[in-house]
């Protein structure tokens, strides 16, 4: 076989423009997967409204159970416009947020020195893992003995509730490259921070902000069961103390405001991990 005919065996490059009409297709495709995906989640509310109005107005639930949706948007508004309202979701927003940036950086911290120090591992790591045996809510009471009914207590309930999550994601994103790998780094004489720059904390990303939206989601919780136990302001505090008064649709309108209210810091996160992490679109 003569070097012309091999050459002519071989494919031309693709030309640029079949490049942009992948690329325009492949976007295309994933918009068409977003509406496709909006419209479910949508046709699915829709659903779970249609057959919570029947449930309510036929007569199938009692209002003192589940309050119609109508009633609940209106107690929405009534909640949402009282001068109580706004002062009690500054102090749980607070709470929120001081037990979810702690319990973040505590788990970060210690997730990255367990992981790169072996000594670290060796001394703190089982006591690590038997502090998660007990159910973090049986701790709720001894905070607020410790802490006051303040919102120091909250803050300590949700930092232990958020703290082991983002650890865990942690210290498995780093333990989770290959070997070979990190031998390789080492041979390249890169030392222990240039392999965890460039090598370990990029290949745990991914894992690690699983771990922050589930170290956000238990942050909420943990304030919240707080507030349950003993609190003299925050919205878990209204909840128990409407649902003392049996005002119902007061607490599912609570409810409804701190789901969407954790569902939007949840997104921005999703957001903020697709900017961050933004080798996962390739």
């Amino acid at each position: 076989m003569t070097i012309q005919a091999t050459v002519d065996m071989i494919e031309p490059a693709p030309h640029a423009a079949t490049i942009d009409r992948f690329i325009e297709n492949e976007r295309k495709k994933q918009f068409r997967k977003m509406l496709l995906n909006r419209a479910l989640a949508a046709g699915f509310g829709i659903f779970v409204l249609l057959a919570w109005h029947i449930a309510t107005t036929g007569g199938f639930v009692h209002a003192l159970i589940i309050p119609s949706p109508a009633a609940t948007f209106h107690a929405t508004l009534r909640v949402m416009g009282a001068d109580y309202f706004w002062p009690n979701v500054w102090v749980t927003l607070q709470e929120i947020l001081w037990g979810f940036a702690l319990g973040l950086a505590s788990g970060v911290i210690l997730g990255v020195g367990v992981a790169m120090f072996e000594t670290v591992r060796a001394t703190i790591y089982p006591y690590l893992v038997a502090l998660q045996a007990p159910p973090k809510i049986v701790l709720a009471p001894i905070f607020i003995t410790w802490f006051g009914f303040d919102m120091a207590s909250k803050i300590a309930i949700a930092v232990v509730m958020s703290f082991f999550p983002m650890f865990l994601n942690t210290l498995t994103g780093l333990s989770s490259v290959d070997p070979n790998a990190v031998k390789l780094m080492r041979s390249l004489t890169a030392g222990r921070w240039k392999t965890f720059r460039y090598l370990l904390l990029p290949n745990a990303l991914p894992i690690m902000m699983a771990g922050v939206k589930l170290c956000w989601t238990l942050a909420v919780l943990g304030v919240i069961v707080g507030e349950f136990v003993g609190a003299s302001a925050g919205i878990g505090y209204l909840i128990y103390a409407m649902n003392f008064q049996l005002d119902i649709a007061g607490v599912f309108s609570l409810i409804i405001i701190l789901s969407l209210f954790t569902l939007i810091v949840y997104q921005l996160i999703e957001w903020l991990e697709s900017r961050v992490i933004f080798w996962k679109q390739l």
